[in-house]
């Protein structure tokens, strides 16, 4: 017993260092030197801008409130003080939980100098708002200034707009900078934006969606896609020329969320969560940056592998942050350089291009009828795969038998004629004593002794008598068929006996000759008679035969003779006849000379 639990111990123990191996390793972590990052924005500068923004706009962002409104108009004011003329406040009224509602986005763009009507188009995104208090009821209430979530993004999303302002890039397509509220609420904002915000070829035109959350603790990671995408090792290129500390996806850990804007979709990731995922549906290629640490052993969506998480929850404000997570700001700063790195790159509208025209919308994927095909298929094929398999099994290893349904027992006898036998009746064929009941089976009053008590001897009587012969093996059986041979034997009785003492009477002995029952008497319709087995003959009865010569027809005196012979009994197709024995000589001679 000890031995073996031992052997038990070590083997936990090399599972338990197995877990704690692959949960320690570094599989998203980049392949390249990270010890002098080329930041494109300060970090300074994002730590100033997400101060400002917080301190400003105040703890309260609820969604479809005043406060919301009051941080867009913010948003609005910094994009125009940046140079972006056109900065919009973009409303939009909405019901949730059967109240009518309005939400607010705060839209700008970054255009080539030869834009027009077909020009490419680049969408960057966060989400502003947060839950301090509930707009309406049944909302959850978080009580946090989301310094965090999402704080970090709008800072760094305005550090890049920044940026393109101050330094003038010059590229082959448009930038849309887009923050969005109502994302507390099944990302209102991002929906009503791509509906009623963009033009049909604004979205055709539209090669890259970026979204910017939550930044600011342990690892960013740039999410592309589940599939292997052209534009994903693009950005691994970027990151590694810039020497940013940028993670890939390596958990394939499911999403347990209803925060997401492609309700419906089953096989997305932690990182496949955001804004962006209504425009991953619609064909348009997409980058998730994302802060988190997923390569914990815990597989859920930490933020960090020391502290617990902060986001959507009542600690998630700037000292907290600050305190936990004191690189925060390089983090965003990674972000950014990526971002801006990727749009400066000579190949990006080339594999931008190249996704967007080989990986097509998965649209589809969101309706949840398909999926209810989907499980209802699975299902069947299950269903059918298991009887196929059970079928297999039961046959060729039986287990358990099958239980006979009750089975009725029933007599036949004539007029039945088994018409109702089926798989519950049992019938049984009534057998008498006598030699004849293999010609006449099933007759139930064959049997003297039991007619008494017979029920159907009404219906059929008495068939045979039977009497024993003390010197015979079988029993000597008196037919009704021999009822005409009984009556000529009584009429002829007295003469016989007087021709015995005649002189002129000679008595021979002949051979034994088979007498048949005559055929009408024996013949019974098949229809009516159940043979159990094939009929046997008969037992041959001694008697003596007597056969009459007839006399000559000069007047001579009759002279008859007689001999001995034995009765056989009845066959079937036969007529019944008695054959005559041969004659002596010398009763011709005896005529002649009489």
């Amino acid at each position: 017993m000890k031995k073996r639990i031992n052997i038990l111990s070590i083997v936990l123990c090399i599972i338990i260092a197995a877990l704690a191996f692959v949960g320690c390793s570094s599989a998203g972590a980049p392949d390249h030197s990270v010890t002098n990052p080329q930041y494109a924005v300060s970090v300074e500068s994002l730590e100033s801008v997400l101060d400002d923004f917080i301190n400003t706009v105040g703890d309260d962002r609820t969604s479809f409130t005043q406060a919301e409104e009051n941080a867009a108009i913010y948003l609005q004011a910094r994009l125009i003080e940046y140079g972006y003329t056109d900065a919009a406040l973009q409303t939009f009224d909405t019901t949730e939980n059967n109240t009518e509602v309005t939400g607010h986005n705060v839209v700008a763009y970054y255009r080539t100098s030869n834009s027009t009507a077909d020009t490419k188009n680049v969408i960057i995104g966060a989400y502003f708002d947060n839950r301090y208090k509930a707009a309406y009821k049944g909302a959850a209430v978080y009580k946090s200034q989301g310094a965090l979530a999402n704080g970090t993004g709008v800072a760094t999303l305005l550090a890049i707009a920044e940026y393109f302002q101050t330094e003038k890039p010059q590229y082959d397509f448009d930038v849309t900078i887009a923050f969005f509220g109502g994302s507390f609420v099944t990302d209102v904002g991002a929906r009503e934006f791509y509906k009623s915000g963009m033009t049909h070829a604004e979205r055709a035109n539209t090669v890259l969606m970026v979204e910017l959350q939550r930044l600011g603790v342990d690892h960013v990671y740039a999410y592309s896609d589940a599939r292997q995408t052209k534009r994903e090792p693009f950005f691994d290129g970027v990151a590694a020329k810039y020497g940013l500390d940028v993670y890939k996806i390596t958990q394939k850990t499911p999403l347990i969320t209803d925060a997401t804007a492609y309700e419906g979709i089953p096989y997305y990731q932690w990182a496949h969560s955001g804004v962006f995922g209504l425009f991953f549906d619609s064909g348009i290629p997409t980058l998730n940056l994302i802060g988190a640490n997923w390569e914990t052993i815990n597989m859920t969506d930490a933020e960090s592998s020391k502290h617990p998480n902060i986001a959507y929850t009542d600690r998630d404000n700037l000292e907290t942050l600050k305190r936990l997570h004191p690189q925060y700001a390089q983090k965003m700063a990674t972000a950014a350089t990526l971002v801006i790195g990727s749009l400066n790159s000579a190949d990006f509208l080339n594999v931008m291009n190249y996704d967007r025209a080989h990986f097509p919308n998965t649209d589809v994927l969101t309706k949840n009828w398909i999926w209810h095909l989907v499980v209802l298929g699975i299902v069947i094929i299950f269903v059918a795969a298991f009887m196929a398999i059970s079928a297999h099994l039961g046959k060729k290893y039986p287990i358990v038998a099958t239980a006979s349904a009750p089975r009725r027992m029933k007599m036949a006898v004539f007029g039945m004629d088994y018409e109702d036998k089926n798989s519950s009746d049992i019938f049984i064929d009534i057998k008498g004593a006598t030699p004849l009941d293999d010609i006449f089976p099933g007759v139930p009053n064959n049997d003297k002794s039991a007619r008494a008590d017979n029920p159907f001897d009404d219906i059929f009587p008495a068939l045979f008598d039977e009497s024993f012969d003390e010197h015979a093996d079988k029993p000597t059986v008196q037919t009704p068929f021999d009822e005409k041979a009984d009556t000529a034997n009584t009429e002829h009785a007295e003469g016989e006996q007087s021709d015995v003492n005649r002189p002129d009477v000679e008595r021979t002995e002949t051979d034994e000759t088979a007498v048949d029952v005559p055929s009408e008497q024996s013949e019974v319709k098949s229809a009516d008679v159940t043979l159990s087995e094939k009929p046997s003959a008969a037992p041959r009865a001694k008697a003596q035969q007597k056969t009459v010569k007839p006399a000559a027809k000069s007047g001579t005196t009759k002279r008859r003779t007689v001999s001995a012979g034995k009765s056989v009994g009845a066959k079937s197709g036969r007529s019944g006849k008695a054959a005559s024995g041969d004659k002596h000589s010398d009763d011709g001679n005896a005529q002649d000379g009489e």
